[in-house]
């Protein structure tokens, strides 16, 4: 599977710690840009912080314990409530990466929609509801990352009059869901999956549980 661009460290009250996989020299990539939207679909339009490629500690959060080291990832550590981001309730982030001139490249491409968690104690259900593209085969589809693995995984397809394509492996297969129905309990442990609305966009939900250490 394609990789991710990041991953999350730490989610704590107040504190949300990034480790971003940093690029070849010949990117030419001098910036990180997290972007946010209500909806894994949406345009990623507001921008949460940018940062250079050394990384980045937020003021509100800077510390002993929150502090830049060497390693193999660009380190951002923020305060979500300060960066216009709730700290209680799940949202969705976006990397982009920006050029010399401070634009926004589109090569390398943006990473995929993630899924932030608030703080979570035990194995407890969470989701979420989102729009998939319209598209005609898998490459149209969206890809969606979540946090991390989960299991119990279930979509229902909120359309009335129309069907809509899910995919747990990049590449495929595709399982069809049709409009209104809600998909059978996907076993497997799922981090990644794909989404494509047949003739149109989709609105669907997503539920899961977090998935208990093995």
């Amino acid at each position: 599977m394609t990789p991710r661009l990041f991953s999350i460290l730490r989610r704590k009250s107040s504190l949300l710690d990034f480790n971003i996989y940093p690029r070849p020299l010949s990117e030419e990539v001098v910036g990180y840009r997290m972007k946010t939207d209500t909806d894994p679909g949406g345009a990623f339009a507001t921008t949460v912080f940018t940062s250079s490629i050394n990384g980045f500690v937020d003021a509100a959060v800077a510390g002993p314990q929150n502090v830049i080291q060497p390693g193999n990832g660009i380190r951002v550590i923020i305060d979500p409530s300060g960066n216009g981001i709730s700290d209680d309730y799940a949202f969705w982030l976006k990397l982009v990466f920006v050029n010399g001139a401070g634009a926004e490249m589109t090569n390398p491409a943006p990473g995929a929609a993630t899924l932030i968690l608030p703080t979570f104690v035990g194995n407890e259900q969470s989701g979420f509801t989102g729009t998939a593209p319209s598209g005609t085969t898998l490459a149209d589809s969206l890809r969606i990352d979540l946090p991390r693995a989960m299991e119990s995984f279930r979509i229902r397809n909120l359309e009335s009059a129309r069907e809509m394509m899910v995919s747990f492996q990049e590449g495929g297969p595709e399982i069809a869901i049709p409009a209104g129905v809600e998909s059978s309990e996907f076993y497997g442990l799922v981090s990644s999956f794909w989404v494509r609305g047949v003739s149109g966009t989709a609105r669907f939900t997503a539920q899961f549980v977090y998935a208990s250490p093995r």
